[in-house]
């Protein structure tokens, strides 16, 4: 992790936020202890959060998607929105991004970014 730092500061002149968030969100406690001895924290998102965007959109199409999404969605959740996968024919962020913003604003929710979340704002250096 250290020489990915390295070279993110000497491309952009900063450091990376002390976050982390393993492939798929796939962990064990081993893998937690490793990147925490490292300086990072794990983020990982609520089961809302995988909104099956990586799966085929002939079996699983975007309006199913984002219906999953709205009804499981709760407060603090973490929510990943791919900018398209393989698989899928009908990219999910770029086409769903609109209606997923205005079904979480009808629902009351808010936006913030992790830099802004209090559970992950010392983290990012903040």
């Amino acid at each position: 992790m250290q020489a990915v730092n390295q070279r993110f500061l000497e491309f952009t002149g900063r450091p990376l936020d002390a976050l982390w968030r393993a492939p798929s969100g796939k962990t064990s406690a081993a893998v937690i202890a490793a990147v925490k001895q490292c300086g990072y924290r794990h983020v990982g998102w609520a089961p809302a959060g995988f909104s099956g965007d990586e799966l085929p959109s002939e079996s699983h199409p975007n309006r199913v998607l984002l219906a999953k999404v709205l009804a499981g969605v709760r407060d603090g959740d973490i929510i990943m929105a791919h900018m398209g996968i393989w698989s899928r024919r009908d990219p999910w962020a770029p086409t769903v991004l609109p209606a997923l913003i205005e079904g979480l604003q009808a629902k009351g929710f808010c936006f913030a970014t992790l830099r802004e979340h209090p559970d992950f704002a010392v983290a990012a250096g903040h």
